[in-house]
């Protein structure tokens, strides 16, 4: 979690602290240890440019969860990688931002296992050896604002991109899992870069996505009015007290349409999509479908059996006034 994506920095690391949230502590620290190991980062730089330098093609799997802020992709992202044999960016690597592969060669034994539940702390998760969206290695080839993406990056961006990847592949010897809400602006750009690419779209009510979205802004921008998550733009419009709520229903709605725009250009054996509804009820048909079809593997294992995820978030928690405009935005928007 960079600060400087937030309006009032100090005012979310005070929320943070007062949470009581174990996520949210992880993340502050987190943080201070990103800080602690930038001597070591820097030393390790070389050895990463020698690495890149070298790289060789990889025929092993990229696997990109997609879906938009709020809509079960961090939930995906951990499921996934609890129980299909792939590589990630952990929140221990993620501190290396200059070296991550050398990172991971020098430390892979030190680095703990992703802890054994589900929490978040929106789009975080706790402990270092879980799952990280990797905001700093798509900073590379994006740029750095995390809520747009071009649909498309110069050639030179595009080699460099696949220069990284290949060698991540070929050190791991493992396939590669991520989950970035960005990246789903522009996955038909990374299908045509990558040879073997596989997308898991997750897609849920947009109704309870707004509304996840409303109580995110209050929690983590301090205000309504203040931009967060993909797509998102600060609501300016001061004579109507709801105008934000048709601002982020309109956010939920582009993101949808640029999700159903960008499936359309990717061949559906390489693009797996499931409901946030159903996923919750139901996870084992996914990652066994994910297993198969991407990995060649067949996914047994004794947990799934009872493999089930609570859909709570799926009911009212905003005032009738709020939740009545939300729905009545997606009624005339037929979504």
């Amino acid at each position: 979690m960079s600060y400087s994506n937030f309006k009032d920095p100090v005012g979310l690391l005070k929320r943070m602290l007062l949470s009581g949230n174990k996520t949210a502590y992880s993340i502050l620290f987190r943080e201070f240890f990103t800080k602690l190991v930038i001597p070591v980062d820097l030393l390790l730089r070389n050895s990463e440019k020698r690495k890149l330098k070298n790289s060789k093609d990889s025929s092993l799997p990229i696997i990109l969860v997609l879906g938009g802020s709020r809509s079960g992709t961090t939930l995906l992202y951990q499921t996934l990688e609890r129980y299909l044999p792939v590589s990630y960016i952990s929140n221990f690597i993620a501190s290396f931002v200059n070296s991550p592969i050398s990172a991971y060669k020098l430390f892979r034994r030190l680095i703990p296992k992703s802890v054994k539940d589900y929490q978040s702390y929106f789009g975080s998760v706790q402990g270092f050896g879980g799952p990280n969206d990797a905001f700093f290695l798509w900073n590379r080839w994006l740029g750095e604002d995390r809520n747009h993406a071009p649909e498309d990056i110069s050639d030179e961006s595009k080699i460099d991109m696949r220069g990284f990847f290949n060698t991540w592949l070929n050190t791991t010897k493992k396939p590669f899992l991520n989950k970035n809400n960005r990246n789903s602006l522009c996955a038909p750009m990374f299908d045509k870069v990558f040879p073997n690419i596989f997308f898991v779209e997750i897609y849920r009510d947009p109704v309870f996505v707004a509304q996840s979205i409303i109580l995110s802004r209050r929690t983590v921008q301090g205000s309504d009015k203040i931009a967060w998550g993909l797509l998102s733009k600060d609501s300016e419009n001061n004579n109507d007290p709801l105008a934000y709520i048709d601002d982020i229903c309109h956010q939920v709605f582009e993101v949808n349409r640029i999700l159903d725009k960008n499936r359309a250009k990717i061949d559906p054996k390489n693009y797996f999509r499931v409901s946030y509804e159903d996923f919750c009820v139901n996870p084992r048909d996914i990652i066994k479908l994910v297993g198969e079809k991407a990995l060649n593997q067949k996914i047994e294992s004794a947990e799934l059996k009872n493999l089930q995820f609570s859909t709570t978030s799926n009911t009212k928690r905003l005032n009738d006034e709020e939740f009545d405009r939300i729905e009545n935005y997606f009624k005339k928007n037929n979504t």
